[in-house]
């Protein structure tokens, strides 16, 4: 059988072309080796050829016409770069070229297993195609574009906008495939994904200042079990240097609500201070979200005297257990949710000309976030659903509107 009758190239094809490209042979010759006609071979390495542009640093414009302007534009009519045989006409890619080291142009590559994998996607998608129309494309990026730039996610994009019907996964495909990128939307777009470096298991078991027993984890998960209705509220600190200010976060369990306050000392006579005024503040709401502390074993909490009793009032009221040693998967929720705050709040930004009111703002905004475990729904509705928003508006936090939203460093206008 003719070969020249096949239509479509095989895996097998694209390594010879490969293996020609390497190997330096022109178009006709790579060819006639596969028993293909030239058009076919030329079409398949300029279709898939992979471009690496050249760097700029050192030579930003490189036109033929450069010293006879002396001073060159870029966008003049005249401009043109110089072309090379062997990359546009002969070879048509730069694989194994002997000039590439000294070569200030853009270079072409290419791979056989990387053009395979092309075609067959394209063989796929030209029979599927997008399930987009161009005005539907442009709506769903008027929509995404704005709240992109505040720093939502994808996910919470879609949990507001139930218009766009595409899934999270589909997007990110049409992002990935640049369908928005006529629109200012792209990968660098999205919310990074930071990896954390694994740190090497050399753990060192702490001091313990004062005696837990009764009060360690294991006797939480005891107290919780005989328990069941009293919800949990995780308890940490943040803070972004050592000399301060603090701030004490507080999370229910049971809504993924988050809240925070203000120190400028880290001991525990400040952190159960906040406990004083939320008992003055809420009165017997107090007992629902308060009654049962879960924190780490940082000085700050050591003296659990104070958060248990109103010293002042000479009246127990509630509990307080601390995780394990070197143990924050213990309170996964506070962990987890300090994410958020980080995102407004990175590190090594100052926290001194922050204020009490700037925290509400900041964890307003979070709360008004959808999660996942909570079914789309923010930790904000879940709160009003179970106990109303009279707690809230004596905590400062407010419900912010879906597209107001905002997880960036600019929401707190802090110098």
């Amino acid at each position: 059988m003719n070969k020249k009758n096949i239509k479509h190239l095989s895996l097998e094809d694209r390594k010879n072309i490969e293996l020609g490209i390497i190997d330096g042979l022109c178009k006709s010759q790579i060819a006639k080796k596969i028993n293909r006609n030239i058009s076919t071979v030329s079409k398949e390495i300029i279709k898939h050829r992979k471009l690496k542009p050249r760097n700029t640093f050192n030579a930003d414009s490189i036109c033929i016409h450069l010293k006879e302007c002396r001073r060159c534009i870029k966008k003049c009519e005249r401009y043109q770069e110089p072309s090379c045989s062997r990359r546009d006409r002969n070879i048509g890619a730069c694989n194994c070229c002997p000039n590439i080291s000294r070569c200030k142009l853009d270079k072409y590559f290419y791979y056989a297993n990387k053009a395979n994998e092309a075609y067959l996607y394209t063989l796929v998608d030209s029979r599927v195609g997008v399930n987009l129309t161009y005005p539907e494309l442009k709506q769903i990026a008027t929509i995404m574009k704005p709240l992109l730039d505040k720093g939502q996610t994808i996910y919470q994009i879609l949990e507001n906008h139930p218009e766009i019907t595409q899934c999270a996964k589909t997007i990110y495909t049409y992002i990935e495939m640049g369908l928005f990128k006529d629109f200012g939307i792209d990968n660098f777009s999205l919310k990074r994904k930071v990896s954390r470096k694994i740190r090497p298991k050399k753990l060192k078991k702490r001091k313990q200042p004062v005696n837990y027993e009764g009060r360690e984890y294991k006797d939480y998960l005891e107290y919780a079990k005989t328990h069941p209705f009293e919800s949990t509220t995780e308890m940490d600190t943040l803070y972004n240097h050592q000399s301060g200010p603090y701030i004490q976060t507080f999370i229910f369990e049971n809504t993924s609500l988050m809240i925070g306050f203000l120190h400028q000392e880290k001991t525990s006579i400040s952190m159960a201070s906040t406990l004083d005024k939320l008992q003055l503040l809420l009165e017997d709401d107090y007992y629902t979200h308060f009654s049962l502390l879960l924190t780490d074993r940082g000085s700050e909490f050591e003296k659990y005297e104070l958060f248990e009793n109103n010293i002042e009032l000479n009246e127990a009221r509630g509990h307080i257990f601390y995780c394990d040693p070197q143990r924050p998967d213990q309170k996964p929720h506070v962990e987890t949710n300090h994410n958020f705050v980080r995102n407004i709040l990175p590190n090594g930004k100052s926290l001194q000309n922050i204020s009490q009111d700037d925290l509400n703002l900041m964890f307003s905004h979070i709360n008004s976030v959808p999660r996942g475990n909570l079914g789309g729904r923010t930790p904000y509705d879940v709160f009003t659903y179970f106990y109303g928003d009279t707690v809230l508006k004596k905590l400062g936090i407010q419900k912010i509107e879906k597209d107001m939203v905002t997880l960036k460093p600019y929401l707190l206008k802090i110098k």
